[in-house]
């Protein structure tokens, strides 16, 4: 809730004051803050934002507003039936006011803990040598990425939306869950840590560099706590918006949304799975298309400021549900990844000769309390048992598949309805970044870290697997 906010709610309980006490000020105090009441409402007009959980607020105002002015210049409004359903109305609008406001807060994304600033920078990416799977209209497969990166000073540039994109990904996202269109509205103006387009910093010669994939239904900015929280610590991060898998890809000419014919019901589970498999492949080779996108970066002609400033030598993958799989897919394939964070990472759809193969880099699998049971669970053992290289599996007790995305941001409500787990959501995003820290300082920066020394976190267990 913000200071103008406070400014609103001020102004409607001194005129629910005065709707009640008027008789023990003169008429030369009520006035004067009858005109109080409106600096206040001007202010958070003016400088506040106006959204639709404070809407009743505004009509306790009017109501008290006209109700106390009518009665100032000698109207008096003293049939009983008329002051008491003013007061029953009045009253019922302002406990409804507060449940609103307290259900559906504006929060701040979590501060980040690196000795840097971070910035930011987005594009939109082509690869013409895809076809587009999921559309009859689009002929090439295309995507967005955004870059989170350390930056030296943020003076002079401007703080960018955690959702970048604004009321199209916003609304995509409430019908998604079956909510009205405007019901996430107000986290549209949450700010990030980041600064748009401001330089990378000079403090390195050069960064290491972690893509990072959002599940199906998600979106890029899901994972920006963790974008940012790496981004301060020295790396520079890319994630992903994977176009129909998305709820919404907002290009510079149209926005793109969710296509769920792309993972759809399916009559057995073999024909599910085809599906599946082909949606991960389709996020794998978006991931493959960043890497090589990042190729071109460094060598120059794109973006001048990250020319030969990526060390395409250290480049770590992280990933959330169908993310995480494809993140697998891709590390499994390609010999430019140096390791792989997978949450929830969803590895069942990968084919069983491409689960075979095992990894050959540092692998660290972080499992939610709801996915402790499941089909899942079978090939992911086996791609660690497979693997050649350090293959370790920490499961979060208390948790749901989605807690491992800025899901918390919603409503504190999340948790009541079962969305979310029971873990405190500003602990959850300690323990995540700290995990995520370690493992990529270790994998991708050679510290020595000992990823097995979380017995400060009740939640965390480390797994065997069979």
């Amino acid at each position: 809730m913000g200071i103008f906010d406070l400014f609103l709610m001020l102004g409607v309980f001194l005129l629910y004051g005065l709707f009640f006490y008027k008789r023990i000020l003169s008429r030369r105090q009520a006035s004067f803050l009858l005109v109080g009441t409106i600096l206040l409402v001007v202010f958070h007009l003016f400088f506040g934002f106006i959204r639709w959980q404070l809407y009743t607020f505004y009509v306790l105002y009017i109501l008290l507003f006209l109700y106390n002015s009518i009665e100032l210049v000698g109207q008096k409004l003293v049939h009983s039936r008329v002051r008491f359903s003013l007061m029953i109305t009045t009253s019922i609008l302002l406990v409804l006011s507060f449940l609103l406001v307290a259900s559906f807060p504006v929060y701040q994304v979590p501060e980040t803990t690196g000795t840097y600033e971070v910035g930011t920078k987005t594009y939109e990416l082509q690869d013409e040598s895809r076809e587009e799977l999921y559309s009859d209209e689009v002929d090439v497969r295309r995507f967005i990425v955004q870059a989170h990166y350390p930056i030296d000073t943020s003076t002079g540039y401007q703080t960018a939306k955690w959702i970048e994109d604004g009321r199209d990904v916003t609304r995509a996202l409430a019908e998604d869950n079956g909510l009205p269109f405007f019901a996430l509205d107000h986290i549209v103006e949450i700010d990030s840590n980041s600064y748009l387009g401001a330089p990378l910093s000079e403090t390195s010669p050069t960064y290491p560099i972690v893509v990072i994939s959002h599940g199906w239904r998600g979106f890029r900015n899901l994972h920006t706590d963790l974008a940012e929280e790496l981004a301060s610590y020295g790396f520079v991060v890319f994630s992903i918006d994977h176009t129909y898998g998305s709820v919404a890809t907002v290009f510079e000419e149209e926005t793109v949304y969710l296509n769920l014919d792309a993972l759809p019901e399916a009559p057995t589970r073999e024909g599910f799975l085809e599906h599946a498999n082909r949606l991960v492949n389709t996020y794998a080779l978006d991931v493959v298309s960043t890497l090589d996108f990042l190729e071109e970066l460094n060598v120059g002609g794109i973006d001048p400021m990250f020319d030969g400033r990526l060390d395409l030598d250290r480049i770590g993958l992280m990933g959330h549900s169908t993310g995480g799989g494809a993140d697998v897919q891709v590390a499994l394939e390609d010999e430019r990844i140096r390791s792989v964070l997978g949450l929830d990472a969803w590895v069942e759809p990968l084919n069983d000769e491409t689960i075979a193969l095992g990894l050959d880099v540092p692998s660290l699998f972080l499992r939610s309390g709801s996915w402790e049971e499941g089909d899942n669970n079978p090939p992911l053992y086996k791609i660690m048992n497979e693997s050649t290289s350090l293959s370790k599996l920490y499961q979060i007790d208390g948790t749901t598949h989605f807690d491992f995305a800025m899901v918390y941001m919603y409503s504190p409500l999340t948790k009541y309805i079962g969305f979310t787990g029971s873990v405190e959501s500003e602990r959850l995003t300690r323990l995540l970044r700290e995990i995520m820290l370690d493992f990529f300082d270790e994998t991708l920066l050679g510290s020595d870290v000992d990823l097995y020394d979380y017995d400060q976190w009740d939640e965390v267990r480390l797994i065997e697997t069979p």
